[in-house]
């Protein structure tokens, strides 16, 4: 029990004045949909048992999970929260952006750079397909361009499709901010952020392309809803609690869209920090441990699961019930997956996590490297 108690303690992030545990609490609740999705689509592809498309087009409990990619777009609104927060209320002129670059370049660009690396020696062994096929789906992967260039997933690691508009809007962020701060009054800036949410329901600015435009409606409420965490109107109550569970539901249960979709995503987020019964649920160990190491768990769990219920997915039908074996593989399978990619987790995420935390304005590159434990010098 110490050890298990030693090991959840070493998941753990290290709390700082930025850190929110409600935002991994909301991580946890867009990841668990996402995985329950795509461990019953590798179940379904590799059991001989089940007809994925019948199920698909059937049953009841399928058609529910498959609501799990508005996960995605829940990760979506999350990152325009954390990333406004820090500048909402900002005059132009104290703006600075270097430090704000070369964060998210620690923390997201290691532990993705490896895992596509990975899985491109995965697939060379593989050998479905050529190494120059294999080689340019790569590096189109590896510049974030993949979306852009095939016109479709990544080949390599087809979740770092979300990654991809997760960069385009953090390259794209300043000028945002840059347009925000020019309004001082936060009526003028909700206009503001009324008026690109509707832009964004309604123009595709390159069609036929997945590129931010077609997600943008889903960072706008998480900007939004930063700007209005910081005008501190709002006091814990027993309504948000309610409000809190009837949007998530509303959101993952139904097929929303368009308006709608945006105002949820505002209330999930502003109600998740204003909560009275729930939130000892939101802080529980467990809850905010899978939320903060999310990152890891998306970049991994797809092809992982793949591996697992190719190898066991057929001897565990122990129901020839497709609702009673999805549940039983899970609690099988996504526990295991978590297991394994908490591992990736401390070894390679949490450190650059560390790293990217540590870095302040001003910092170059060399001084950056130097707070790398394995660059660091011992005299002896």
């Amino acid at each position: 029990m110490k050890i298990f108690s030693s090991f959840l303690n070493r998941l753990k992030r290290k709390s700082t004045q930025r850190f929110i545990p409600e935002i991994d609490a909301l991580r946890f609740f867009a990841i668990i949909p996402v995985l329950l999705l795509h461990f019953g689509t590798a179940m379904l592809d590799e059991n001989s048992l089940y007809n994925r498309e019948t199920i698909d087009q059937t049953n009841t409990l399928r058609k529910l999970i498959l609501n799990g990619g508005n996960g995605v777009i829940l990760f979506f609104a999350i990152s325009g929260f954390i990333l406004a927060l820090p500048f909402i209320g900002k005059k132009i002129e104290d703006l600075r952006f270097k430090s704000y670059f070369i964060r998210r370049l620690i923390r997201i660009e290691p532990p993705y750079i490896i895992a596509i690396t990975l899985f491109l020696f995965v697939h060379i062994i593989l050998n479905i397909k050529s190494i120059s096929f294999l080689w340019e789906r790569y590096f189109a992967s590896f510049f974030y361009l993949h979306n852009i260039i095939y016109e479709q997933w990544s080949y390599i690691l087809p979740v770092a499709w979300s990654l991809e508009i997760e960069v385009q809007f953090y390259l794209l962020m300043p000028i945002f901010l840059y347009l925000i701060c020019l309004f001082g009054n936060q009526l003028w800036r909700y206009a503001i952020y009324i008026c690109m949410f509707v832009f964004f329901i309604l123009v595709d600015v390159l069609p036929g392309i997945m590129d931010l435009s077609d997600y943008m409606y889903a960072f706008i409420p998480g900007i939004a809803a930063a700007d209005f965490y910081k005008s501190k109107l709002l006091k814990k109550n027993m309504i948000w609690d309610f409000v809190f569970m009837i949007s998530l539901v509303i959101f993952f249960v139904y097929g929303v869209s368009g308006t709608l979709k945006g105002l949820l995503l505002f209330l999930i987020i502003t109600s998740s920090l204003n909560l009275v019964l729930l939130r000892k649920l939101l802080s529980n160990n467990i809850v905010v441990i899978i939320g903060g190491m999310c990152y890891s768990l998306y970049l991994l769990h797809y092809p992982l699961y793949f591996l697992l219920t190719k190898i066991f997915t057929n001897k565990l039908n122990a129901f020839g019930n497709y609702e009673f074996d999805y549940v039983f593989q899970g609690l099988i399978i996504i526990p295991t997956s978590i297991a394994l990619i908490s591992i990736y987790y401390l070894l390679i995420e949490k450190p650059f996590m560390g790293l990217s935390k540590k870095t302040k304005n001003g910092s170059s590159f060399g001084q950056i490297i130097s707070n790398i434990k394995i660059f660091k010098r011992n005299d002896p």
